[in-house]
């Protein structure tokens, strides 16, 4: 089988009988063919493995090359200003892109024969929230979950047993301009109250970006759970 015939995502597929499928989620006004270049800088040679990067559902006005999960800017007002009104329009966005998500993988995982359990989802900033998101939806126990400079949106105690189950990676730059740290010690207090099995990780000097370090990091906790 041709195992990229079966993708209309971009992809890199260095193998065409995978034993894992990184999924991978772009940030907020990114979009799927430029993110799927982390592939090449996170794989190893002797990792059987597939890479696909999904594109979010939405443009951005004004933005026709940039993609979004959801609106930051519900009926034009920024995401931290929104009332109940617009939380709830974020909210539903959130739920019909994690139901995207969801159908994508699905679809993509049974081609190749595989199972949820052989699926990782690797996500920066909207796409590390969408990552989480998708994990609560699921219910199923995931390879993996990472989230990478993004945050958990709502403090919603879970009782999932196979989300809790799921092996979570997070990490964040103590510089970041854009979601600021405090987002990730909010994060990480979140997930030990929940009694995740997490991993934190604080990138020291890093800004809104996924460095070097993040990468190495992120490749040694693939490879633990592959």
């Amino acid at each position: 089988m041709n195992n990229t015939s079966i993708l209309s995502e971009p992809s890199f597929c260095p193998t065409s009988n995978p034993k894992k499928l990184i999924f991978l989620l772009h940030g907020y006004g990114d979009n799927a063919k430029n993110f799927i270049q982390l592939a090449n800088t996170l794989h190893e040679f002797d990792w059987q493995v597939n890479y696909i990067a999904l594109e979010a559902p939405s443009i951005i006005p004004n933005f026709p090359s940039g993609r979004q999960w959801f609106d930051i800017y519900p009926k034009g007002k920024y995401i931290s200003e929104a009332g109940p009104e617009e939380i709830n329009i974020i909210r539903s966005e959130v739920l019909n892109a994690v139901k995207y998500i969801k159908n994508r993988i699905i679809k993509i995982k049974d081609q190749f024969a595989l199972d949820f359990s052989d699926c990782f989802v690797v996500g920066f900033s909207q796409g590390g929230i969408m990552t989480f998101e998708f994990g609560h939806y699921i219910n199923k126990k995931l390879a993996g979950l990472a989230i990478m400079s993004g945050r958990i949106m709502e403090d919603q105690d879970i009782s999932s047993f196979n989300f809790l189950q799921t092996p979570l990676f997070i990490s964040h730059g103590d510089k970041d301009d854009v979601l600021h740290i405090k987002n990730f010690y909010k994060s990480c207090e979140f997930l030990k109250k929940n009694k995740f099995n997490f991993e934190e990780n604080l990138l020291k000097d890093d800004s809104h970006t996924i460095s070097s370090e993040a990468i190495d990091l992120l490749q040694k906790f693939i490879k633990k759970n592959l």
